[in-house]
């Protein structure tokens, strides 16, 4: 029988349980993951924030979480793949992302939606635009309220896995490995995730009208310079 072949495609560690906990509960023997950054930016006040005192020290923990998490889930630590970059820096590399994907050749990709909720997420978003088999899952933005996690922008789903109260338990238990996130983490619906194949976005334009949630949030850009960084050249 032929087994199909999963990559869950993403910026950060505890993007893949937020967004697709069920494709890595349902399918154990079948998942990969990949990472685009190693989880840790390099201003040094997000892991001082965390408890930690060096860049180094926060991204080694960001990445033990994550293979907590893998063992919860059945996932073998070969499966895991990181290209390595810094957080926040994916919008400089989507190009890097996008061969690294395409040359991974998965019968189905699962990645972030095009939402303005972070840059490196909408960086992953366009760095698999156009490519076959890719569905994505929304995280979080800002359009309509401070922050709206678990939905879409158009409110559109293909379709909704509903999490019983046994599966929620499993979701909150891989959730908390993430233990220094989990001031975010917190803020997130866990009873329902949601899936589509990939829109076709116009990435000459912001995800939507008004200020984005990582603008709002200073993650490191404005749409606009992550326009000027992701063109083409």
């Amino acid at each position: 029988m032929t087994v199909m072949r999963i990559l869950i495609a993403v910026a950060h560690a505890d993007d893949e349980t937020l967004g697709c906990f069920s494709v890595m509960q349902d399918n154990p023997g079948e998942v990969h993951i990949l990472h685009a950054t190693d989880s840790a930016p390099r201003d040094l006040k997000y892991a001082w924030r965390s408890g930690f005192a060096t860049r180094a020290a926060y991204q080694a923990a960001r990445r033990a979480e994550l293979l907590a998490v893998l063992a919860k889930a059945g996932i073998p630590e070969e499966r895991y793949h990181c290209l390595g970059l810094a957080d926040q820096e994916a919008p400089v590399y989507w190009q890097q992302i996008r061969a690294h994907v395409e040359a991974f050749g998965a019968d189905r990709v699962y990645t972030h939606a095009y939402e303005g909720g972070h840059p490196d997420h909408d960086a992953v978003a366009l760095a698999l635009a156009g490519l076959p088999n890719v569905w994505e899952f929304p995280l979080y933005h800002a359009h309509g309220a401070p922050f709206v996690p678990g939905s879409f922008l158009d409110g559109e789903a293909e379709f909704a896995v509903d999490l019983d109260a046994d599966r929620q338990r499993i979701k909150r238990t891989w959730l908390d490995c993430f233990a220094s996130q989990q001031r975010v983490i917190g803020m997130f619906p866990i009873d329902r995730e949601l899936f589509r194949p990939t829109h076709a976005y116009d990435f000459t334009q912001p995800p939507h009208a008004g200020e984005l949630y990582y603008e709002e949030r200073k993650l490191g850009w404005t749409w606009r310079e992550w326009r000027a960084a992701t063109l083409v050249t």
